[in-house]
C-alpha cells in the first residue's frame, strides 16, 4: 500500500516554497539591482516601489475574478501550479545576466512586472488553500498554524542563504543567485505538482444561492487595519536591520525569532488566557526591542533585540491570518458563497501596499539613524509605538459571532 502524503502536508510544502521564491526576491532584489548590475539607486527604488505597487493592485483584481468562477477549490489547487512554475521561471529570468554595459531600466522593469504576475496568482491561490482545504473549523486552525511554522523556517534558509550572496566579491555576479533562484523553482515544482492532484474535500456549508454576497469588509477591516499598522509602522524597524553594521546577522536573528513565534504564542494564549492579553505582550516587546537597539549598540544586544522585535511581529501576524481564515469561513457557511481569494487578496494587497509606504518611511529616517540621531531614533520609536496601538486596538475589536452553526467567536 502506498503512502500517500495528506493534503495538509502537501499545503505545508507549496507554502515553504511559495515563501522562499517571495522572501529571496524581497531580500536580495534591490541589492542585486544596485550592487550587481549598476542600476542607480534612484532607478532601484523606482522599480521596487512600481512592482510593489502593481502586485497589491493584481492581488485584488485576480481575486474579484475568480470568485465569479464556480469550483474554487479545484481552480486554486489548479492555479497554484500554473502560478508556480511561472513565478519559478520568471525568477530566474529576473537574476539572468545581462550582457550590456549599462543596465536598461526597461527590460529589467517588465522582467520584474512579469515574476510579480506570476507570483500574484500563485500566492492568491496558495493563500485561499488555507481554508478550502480543510473540513471544518479546527481543522482550518491546524492549517493556519502550519503556515505559521513552515514561513518562518522558509525566511531562516533564505536569511541564511543572504550571506552567500551578499557576501561574494562582486566579480560573481549574478551566479549564486541564480543558482538559487534554480533550487527554489525545482522545490516549488516539487509542491505544486502533487498538491493539484489533490481531492477536493466536502465543505460544510448552507445552502448556495445565486444571488450576489457582499464581502465580510465589517469583519476583515479591523483585520486589514491592524495588518496596514503592523507592516507600514511596526515593520518599519526590521527594514533598517540589513543596513546595519552586521546587516545579515541581525536578519538572521529577526527571522529566527519568527521560527519561534507560532510556538510562543500558542504558550502566551494559554498562560495569559487571552489573545488580547498576548496581542498586548507582543506590542511591549515590539516597541522595547526597538528602543533598547537604538539606546544599547551593542552587537549581542542588537542581535538580542532582532530576535525579540521578529517573535513580536510573526506573533501578531499569526493573529491576521488565523482571523483572516475563521472570517472566510464563517462567510462561506452564512452567505452562500465562497470568498476565500478575495479575503486573502484583501489582506496580502494590504500588505504589500504597507510595505510600499514602509519602504518610503525607510527613506526617510535611514540617514538620521546611520547617523545616530536622536530625534529619528525618537521618531522610530514613536512610529512603532504608534502602529503597534493601532493594532492591538483593530485587533481586540471581536468578531461577529456566528448566529447558529455553533462555531466559536
Amino acid at each position: 500500500m502506498n503512502a500517500q502524503p495528506s493534503p495538509r502536508h502537501l499545503y505545508a510544502a507549496g507554502h515553504f516554497a511559495r515563501t522562499l521564491a517571495w522572501s529571496f526576491v524581497d531580500l536580495v532584489l534591490g541589492y542585486y539591482l544596485h550592487a550587481r548590475l549598476g542600476l542607480s539607486a534612484a532607478h532601484t527604488g523606482q522599480l521596487l516601489a512600481i512592482s510593489l505597487a502593481y502586485s497589491s493592485l493584481l492581488d485584488l483584481l485576480l481575486a474579484a475574478v475568480f470568485t465569479r468562477l464556480r469550483n474554487q477549490q479545484r481552480l486554486a489547487l489548479r492555479l497554484q501550479l500554473i502560478g508556480g512554475l511561472g513565478t519559478a521561471a520568471s525568477a530566474c529570468l529576473l537574476f539572468s545576466p545581462g550582457n550590456a554595459t549599462e543596465p536598461a531600466f526597461l527590460p529589467l522593469l517588465v522582467a520584474s512586472l512579469l515574476f510579480r504576475t506570476c507570483y500574484a496568482v500563485y500566492d492568491v491561490a496558495q493563500n485561499a488553500l488555507t481554508s478550502l482545504l480543510p473540513r471544518d473549523e479546527d481543522e482550518a486552525m491546524r492549517y493556519v498554524s502550519t503556515r505559521a511554522v513552515v514561513v518562518p523556517i522558509s525566511k531562516l534558509c533564505i536569511a541564511s542563504a543572504l550571506f552567500v550572496v551578499v557576501g561574494t566579491p562582486a566579480s560573481q555576479g549574478s551566479g549564486n543567485a541564480l543558482l538559487i533562484c534554480m533550487v527554489i523553482g525545482v522545490l516549488i515544482a516539487a509542491a505544486a505538482l502533487p498538491l493539484a492532484c489533490v481531492a477536493t474535500p466536502p465543505r460544510p456549508s448552507a445552502t448556495r444561492t445565486p444571488a450576489a454576497v457582499a464581502l465580510p469588509l465589517p469583519a476583515l477591516l479591523p483585520v486589514l487595519l491592524a495588518a496596514a499598522a503592523e507592516t507600514t509602522l511596526v515593520g518599519l524597524a526590521g527594514r533598517l536591520f540589513p543596513f546595519a553594521e552586521h546587516g545579515a546577522a541581525l536578519t538572521f536573528a529577526m527571522v529566527a525569532g519568527m521560527v519561534v513565534a507560532p510556538w510562543l504564542c500558542l504558550r502566551l494564549r494559554t498562560t495569559l488566557h487571552s489573545e488580547t492579553g498576548m496581542l498586548a505582550l507582543m506590542s511591549v516587546l515590539a516597541v522595547g526591542a526597538v528602543g533598547v537597539y537604538l539606546a544599547l549598540p551593542s552587537t549581542p544586544i542588537a542581535i538580542a533585540c532582532a530576535a525579540t522585535h521578529g517573535t513580536a511581529v510573526a506573533s501578531v501576524g499569526l493573529v491576521l491570518w488565523r482571523r483572516t481564515a475563521l472570517i472566510a469561513r464563517r462567510h462561506a457557511i452564512h452567505g452562500g458563497r465562497d470568498d476565500d481569494l478575495s479575503c486573502f487578496a484583501l489582506l496580502t494587497g494590504t500588505m504589500k501596499l504597507s510595505i510600499a509606504a514602509s519602504s518610503l518611511l525607510l527613506g526617510e529616517v535611514l540617514p538620521g539613524i546611520q547617523a545616530g540621531d536622536l530625534d529619528t531614533s525618537v521618531a522610530l520609536v514613536s512610529l512603532v509605538a504608534i502602529g503597534s496601538l493601532l493594532s492591538l486596538a483593530a485587533l481586540a475589536w471581536p468578531i461577529p459571532p456566528a448566529r447558529s452553526d455553533g462555531l466559536r467567536p
